[in-house]
């Protein structure tokens, strides 16, 4: 039976949710205030939320359900503590996380969004208490990453077993080092699946990417062994405009399918870290967004039954769907040296752990990220970035805090994105 979901299938597995829901919580009246009203709003809610999920493929895990790539699979507990995060808590809550546990790596790719940022690794204690402090605000979803998370194994090890139920925990890496020793000892520990980049479906194209002779065969190696151990996987990959403007999305989809990942996530490149101040046609050509969109929604299709979920940011920070969630909106980023940042793509800082607790720099963070709206900040903003890097004569990213402080007061974030105004969850 496939594992890809969709037509009639996906109809029945989306209605057998939506009962799910609506029961399990007509039980639990005290999460409302007892209120029948506030119960109905949340069915409403609820209701929306799944709906903007309705262009993907259902994926089918060895632990139910996944809608989307970043909510977490029905009916797992940390499928609950997401709805509950971002319908029930006031004020709502970011559901994701990107957890970077090291800045050690054995590559050289030529897009890392990491590579000016400088400091130590934050210790083992800090960092799995971070962890929790993470999950106890609401995260239902790690992406654990680094550098390269397998290049400190048993540091990766302790950061997975600090962590509970609540949450569904990838791992994003590029499959260097993986044995399936390690994978098996990583499942018990928590995981569930592994993000692994693959840059280009041309092995030559994708090893003159990261530096590294033979990565584009590790990598498939890493994706094959998933499916051995029983772990979810998802082939993450930043096309090049050529790649996109010709054939390597189709050839990509192949690849993947005939590896038998359950994701493709097509992230378009992003001007940070290395690549502040790049300029991209996938960033500013309507024609070519567009045309990647459409792929999106054809290849979540019944006609492509057979092929991975399509999950393209391009197509996901739509206006139309999510638009741009950082800034602790849906998800934001806390790299290797501790520094909370709205997203990984924007080299900003509103705190690090080492001085203050999590919570506070959070709660900093979403005072200038108080809705959801539709610009792509990680675009419109990374020249602003850039200058004030210039100006105060930086050698090493985010910007300090202060400097980010003032940097976020001024953007214009766009209009307000109109499925979070449906929902009504924030002010």
């Amino acid at each position: 039976m496939s594992h890809y979901i969709t037509g009639f299938g996906k109809f029945v597995i989306y209605t057998r949710i939506a009962l799910d829901v609506a029961v399990r919580y007509a039980l639990r009246p005290r999460s409302f205030g007892w209120s029948p009203v506030a119960y109905v709003r949340f069915l409403r809610r609820a209701l929306f939320l799944l709906l903007a999920f309705r262009h993907n493929k259902v994926v089918r895990v060895r632990t139910g359900y996944k809608l989307h790539l970043y909510l977490p699979a029905f009916p797992t507990p940390a499928f609950y503590y997401a709805i509950e995060s971002k319908l029930i808590r006031t004020p709502a809550r970011a559901i994701t996380v990107v957890f970077s546990m090291t800045k050690a790596c054995s590559y050289h790719c030529e897009h890392c969004y990491q590579r000016k940022d400088a400091g130590p690794d934050l210790e083992d204690e800090l960092l799995c208490k971070t962890a929790r402090a993470i999950q106890d605000n609401g995260v239902a979803m790690f992406d654990i990453e680094g550098g390269e998370p397998l290049v400190r194994y048993e540091r990766l090890l302790k950061l997975l077993r600090s962590l509970d139920a609540r949450s569904e925990v990838w791992i994003n890496t590029t499959g260097a080092q993986l044995t399936p020793i390690m994978l098996n000892e990583l499942k018990d520990a928590g995981l569930f699946g592994l993000m692994v980049s693959v840059h280009s479906p041309d092995p030559a194209v994708h090893d003159a990417f990261t530096g590294v002779p033979g990565s584009f065969d590790i990598a498939c190696d890493a994706l094959r062994l998933c499916r051995e151990v029983g772990v979810a996987a998802a082939v993450n990959c930043v096309l090049s405009e050529d790649e996109a403007r010709g054939d390597g999305l189709a050839r990509l989809m192949d690849l993947a399918r005939d590896l038998d990942a359950d994701y493709v996530q097509l992230i378009h490149p992003k001007p940070a870290g290395k690549w502040l101040g790049k300029q991209d046609g996938m960033l500013l050509d309507p024609v070519l967004i567009e045309s990647l969109r459409k792929e999106h929604v054809r290849y979540n299709s019944c006609a492509m039954h057979d092929y991975p979920s399509l999950a393209a940011q391009v197509f996901e920070e739509a206006e139309s769907i999510l638009g741009c969630t950082c800034g602790g909106i849906d998800r934001f980023y806390v790299n290797a040296t501790g520094e909370v940042q709205p997203c990984e793509f924007l080299n900003l800082s509103f705190g690090n752990v080492r001085h203050e607790p999590f919570e506070d720099i959070y709660s900093r963070m979403r005072s200038f990220f108080q809705r959801p709206c539709s610009d792509w900040l990680c675009c419109t903003q990374a020249q602003a970035i850039e200058e004030q890097f210039r100006q105060h004569g930086l050698s090493q990213t985010p910007l300090p805090k202060e400097v980010s402080k003032q940097l976020a007061r001024e953007w214009d974030r766009g209009k307000p994105t109109p499925l979070y105004k449906r929902l009504g969850i924030y002010k």
